[in-house]
């Protein structure tokens, strides 16, 4: 939970498991690093389930389509169209992965260059163009779409890229015999989900269009091929816990496929097929990718080898939030084997008119950090002017 009250339910449950006495049983095919390293450590216990539910199930054949050689037409290869073709004349049902929900992540005006920005965000407004808005998916704000360019007059403004809305229309038109559900979002509510249950059991849908909604947790025993686009930005994110996420989303996504006893397929269409995160996944080898990780964390000292706090501010300006940090490093204890880095803007800069920064303290070892911010935290009330927020993250997730 990132907003409002911060807090991992994983950890919430092992520390309320250890309060009572009880074991606690934590379930997934690509558990978090911090949990994979304790139960190698020992201090987990490791259950593997080394084949799927049902035994004559066997794993997704895994193909990579090298976007430097096969060009894109509409966001799709011609490998990909012929797969949901096939699989579509077999009467087996698809999966469409593109985890980026809307028509498109801008709009754009060929022109003068102009893109659609969120006036009170450091974000694109996303055109979402079946509700003829734009919408800011990081503030909730939301504007009709303009008739021209609001910088030249233009009034030819182009959709930039592709969200799930305009992939449904893109399939409908390439494959119109094709009975396609579109989920996100922006068409799903919770008593939806029994619905489309029964409509995919049912064999009412050919293809599903989806994002992350769809990775995990339905069991379609006619769903054989898994195709996934567009993910080829996390693969060298700024983000250090980004290929794992992208692993794991990618495991689960291609879980989805061949879960009876018709053979799964999954395609990937990536620009980088020479990526060593490929490799693991064509075998299916989490445990192998999850060991070079972390071979890797220990070298760069990143959790889980070491804990880390994060202190972030807002503010109505970047200086105010900026020197609140200051102010605050300024009065950190010293404390032997605890770093304090230097405050930085955080990676989405401005959210709701706000603008924000953050400040990371780490240490190898979890007690001296415990002890610092126990010092240090009384000493944030006597900082002055008080125009800005803040928050204290424990071992963030996210940055």
């Amino acid at each position: 939970q990132q907003d409002s009250l911060r807090y991992s339910a994983r950890d919430v449950a092992i520390a309320r498991g250890k309060q009572c006495g009880v074991p606690v049983v934590l379930g997934s095919a690509t558990p978090s690093l911090e949990s994979y390293a304790q139960a190698l450590s020992g201090r987990y216990r490791l259950i593997e389930l080394k084949q799927r539910a049902i035994s004559q199930a066997r794993l997704p054949d895994i193909e990579l389509v090298d976007l430097k050689h096969i060009p894109l037409d509409n966001g799709l290869t011609r490998p990909a169209l012929q797969a949901l073709t096939d699989t579509l004349a077999r009467g087996e049902q698809s999966l469409v992965f593109l985890n980026r929900r809307g028509y498109a992540p801008a709009l754009y005006c060929p022109s003068c260059g102009w893109v659609s920005p969120c006036p009170r965000c450091s974000a694109r407004l996303v055109l979402h163009r079946s509700a003829h808005r734009l919408k800011c998916h990081h503030c909730g704000l939301e504007t009709r779409i303009p008739p021209e360019c609001p910088g030249c007059g233009n009034p030819d403004l182009k959709p930039l890229g592709q969200g799930t809305q305009r992939l449904e229309e893109t399939l409908a038109a390439l494959l119109p015999a094709a009975r396609i559900r579109r989920i996100d979002r922006d068409t799903m509510r919770p008593r939806a989900w029994a619905e489309l249950g029964a409509a995919v059991h049912g064999g009412e849908i050919d293809i599903l269009v989806g994002t992350q909604m769809l990775a995990k947790g339905h069991d379609f025993p006619n769903m054989t091929l898994a195709l996934i686009l567009d993910t080829d930005g996390a693969l060298y994110s700024p983000d250090f816990r980004a290929t794992e996420r992208l692993f794991a989303q990618l495991m689960q996504v291609a879980g989805r496929a061949g879960r009876a006893d018709k053979p799964g397929r999954v395609l990937i269409q990536t620009a980088f097929p020479d990526h060593p995160l490929f490799r693991y996944l064509q075998r299916h080898d989490y445990p192998g990718y999850a060991r070079a990780l972390l071979a890797e964390r220990r070298q760069l000292d990143l959790p889980p080898f070491t804990r880390q706090v994060l202190l972030r501010a807002e503010a109505p300006t970047m200086d105010a939030a900026l020197a609140f940090l200051q102010r605050a490093a300024a009065l950190a204890p010293a404390t032997a084997g605890v770093s304090v880095f230097a405050a930085t803007p955080a990676p989405m800069a401005r959210v709701a008119n706000l603008e924000r920064a953050q400040l990371l303290i780490q240490s190898a070892q979890r007690q001296a950090l415990q002890a610092f911010v126990r010092d240090w935290r009384p000493q944030f009330d006597s900082i002055r002017p008080r125009v800005a927020r803040w928050s204290l993250d424990v071992d963030p997730l996210v940055f």
